[in-house]
């Protein structure tokens, strides 16, 4: 029996593998990962997620989550172009604006930090309406949003929200399909679901192929043709889910794949600022090493930073630290009455 956390862990290593591919090249290859790598990231979110009725505490968590990691990358990465921007007024307020809007306005090694800020807001809205509506009322909500995106996407291509909140339109029906997928425990591995989904993996092999249109690019508001290219990207992660579950029958690939998928989040934040260095230093052309070196440097910073709580709370997000610092101060108020009663 394959445990949750090991299939899981493989997917999200398969897909962050094809998002820096997708970062490095062109083509067919990058259009058809293009086409359900961000997708997936947020269907695997919906598959995990369990509606939280305190909305306070599920905000709270989930920022210690996600935007913790995602300003302290932020100010690591960005620090080089401030210092640039010194003594030229209008460089260095540009600079800071970007950091401050984020989204589209931030680009080159910082790129991918849309996805956080948009990743963030899907899962508060989503549970706040799966949490007072119920799931078919979620549902016309969704085919609402997919609505508005496809408004957004052929009508106001260049309208976009801070952090690229407005991405969420399409991020949110994604997550709540990997939600309905674990909540009407669908088995992906079930031979006429496979063989649904590994046809309309092909089908969405040959739609990019012949049309360049259908595939996405989820941070600039194309998000393919309407439906088709969701249910598309679906399909391939469907595939790749069932996938998941037989290679984690694997030790080998279940420990070094699943090792990858748990450094995901740090891949996300550092690859392509990799990238602009070896190409400012004109290093490492070649796709396959470059890719390598592109995976392996974020997985050593992941391994060296998980064993501290300090760095564990910067760059992974996990607020395990703040939680023992609270309990020992607990501890020290229970024993000492007149500590106690200088914190009251």
């Amino acid at each position: 029996m394959v445990k949750k956390l090991e299939w899981i862990n493989i997917l999200k290593g398969l897909g962050i593998m094809m998002v820096v591919y997708a970062h490095m090249t062109s083509g067919f290859v990058r259009d058809f990962f293009f086409l359900f790598h961000m997708p997936l990231f947020f269907i695997i979110a919906g598959y995990l997620f369990r509606p939280n009725a305190d909305p306070g505490a599920y905000l709270r968590r989930k920022s210690l989550h996600l935007l913790v990691p995602y300003g302290f990358f932020m100010v690591l990465l960005y620090t080089p172009t401030l210092y640039q921007a010194l003594g030229d007024e209008t460089s260095l307020s540009s600079a800071l604006l970007a950091m401050v809007l984020g989204g589209r306005d931030l680009i080159s090694g910082l790129s991918p930090f849309w996805f956080v800020t948009c990743f963030w807001a899907t899962q508060q809205l989503v549970n706040v309406l799966l949490t007072r509506l119920s799931l078919r009322a979620t549902g016309s909500v969704m085919l609402g949003m997919l609505g508005l995106a496809a408004v957004n996407q052929y009508f106001f291509r260049e309208l976009w929200l801070v952090g690229n909140l407005n991405v969420v339109l399409m991020a949110a029906p994604c997550f709540y399909l990997g939600y309905l997928l674990a909540h009407y425990r669908i088995d992906v591995e079930r031979p006429r679901v496979l063989l649904l989904s590994a046809g309309g993996s092909v089908l969405a092999m040959w739609c990019v192929h012949a049309h360049p249109h259908f595939t996405m690019d989820m941070k600039y508001a194309d998000y393919g043709i309407p439906v088709l290219s969701l249910l598309a990207a679906f399909a391939v992660t469907l595939v790749l889910m069932a996938l998941s579950h037989q290679l984690a029958r694997i030790p080998v690939v279940a420990r070094t794949v699943g090792l990858v998928g748990e450094a995901s989040m740090v891949i996300m934040f550092v690859h392509l600022s990799i990238q602009v260095t070896l190409d400012h230093h004109d290093m490492l052309e070649a796709l396959a090493p470059r890719w390598g070196l592109m995976m392996a440097l974020p997985v050593l910073l992941y391994l060296l930073v998980r064993h501290n709580g300090w760095t564990r709370l910067l760059c992974l997000g996990d607020p395990a630290v703040l939680y023992k610092r609270r309990a020992r101060r607990r501890e020290q108020r229970q024993k000492d009455p007149a500590l106690a009663s200088g914190w009251s």
